[in-house]
């Protein structure tokens, strides 16, 4: 199942909760809330320094468990943190020839080169959660903090003219040494480092996290939450020296607290 089609799912499964709720005048008294969020995200890589540029958005897609805890016995302030799974799929483009010191290609240039990254992170955010008193069926939140991050999967789909793939392949592990023969390693040094790249990905990645949204109650302490993440890194995604680049995307988020 694609993460398309998962991102309806839930967020049908979500507005389907939503419209059966009901209004419940206890007051939830709980210090600690836990929960499941979804998030889909539009994903983008910003290219800092080098030949690069970015080439467009990927549609992404983070899962995983939310928690809050009450901090200084004030019903407004939160720390909150996760345990989330999100892939950053981006695709990044050098309208520069590039070259490969391959035995089978030396000199052979290669043009029109665009990298498709589908990179897949195990994120664990710490953020400040402000929220304001109900304000009718709602409370307004906004939130504040940093993202480790920690790569689990990565998948490169590099496509060049002429094609730079054997037959029959169709992406690769850009960071197995098996993979290094499809880096642009240049011919020879007869270049002086131009038409060169490196596609290797570093292992982690740290972001800072500004977001912003609505809770409200569904049926006793259980409440349905939703709002707007901006993922910003300021770590190099890249292991290149010559490129600087930040993966970053902004996620729709969406989840239950139990």
């Amino acid at each position: 199942m694609n993460t398309q089609i998962k991102a309806r799912l839930c967020l049908c499964t979500l507005v389907m909760g939503i419209t059966f709720m009901h209004t419940i005048n206890a007051q939830d008294n709980r210090k600690v809330a836990i929960g499941f969020k979804v998030s889909p995200n539009f994903a983008w890589t910003r290219i800092m320094e080098g030949p690069m540029e970015n080439n467009g958005l990927g549609l992404g897609f983070s899962y995983g468990l939310m928690g809050d805890i009450n901090i200084a016995n004030n019903p407004n302030y939160w720390l909150s943190t996760e345990f989330i799974v999100t892939s950053t799929p981006s695709k990044i483009n050098t309208g520069d020839t590039l070259w490969t010191d391959d035995r089978r290609t030396i000199g052979l240039p290669y043009k029109n080169a665009s990298f498709s990254y589908n990179l897949q992170y195990i994120q664990i955010p710490i953020t400040l959660k402000l929220k304001t008193n109900e304000i009718g069926k709602f409370k307004y939140w906004g939130q504040f903090g940093v993202s480790p991050a920690f790569l689990m999967q990565q998948k490169l789909k590099t496509v060049t003219t002429p094609g730079i793939y054997g037959s029959g392949t169709q992406s690769h592990n850009p960071n197995l040494d098996a993979s290094d023969k499809y880096d642009f390693t240049g011919d020879r040094g007869k270049f002086e480092g131009n038409g060169v790249f490196q596609d290797d990905v570093r292992k982690a990645r740290i972001s800072l996290i500004i977001g912003a949204g609505i809770e409200t109650k569904i049926s006793g302490k259980t409440m349905f939450s939703a709002g707007l993440r901006f993922d910003n890194a300021f770590s190099d995604v890249f292991v290149d020296d010559a490129v600087d680049g930040r993966n970053n995307f902004l996620g729709i988020q969406l989840g239950v607290f139990f």
